[in-house]
């Protein structure tokens, strides 16, 4: 996440979502996130954009959609 993203999410109120995200787990579920879930790139990108897991993506996003 960069710099300027996270400061923005802080100010936004979202302090505990950051630190989570930054902590490399899913804001959704909490779990850790390892890298090597992802199925292809537009997953590992929204990733980066989100800080949501392979599976909370499924859930949100729709398995089928998504895949």
């Amino acid at each position: 996440m960069n710099i300027e993203k996270r400061n923005l999410l802080r100010e936004l109120g979202f302090w505990q979502e950051v630190a989570i995200v930054e902590d490399c787990r899913c804001p959704s579920c909490a779990e850790r996130v390892d890298e090597d879930e992802f199925r292809n790139e537009v997953f590992m990108r929204e990733f980066e954009s989100s800080g949501l897991c392979q599976g909370c993506q499924d859930t949100v996003f729709g398995y089928k959609v998504a895949w």
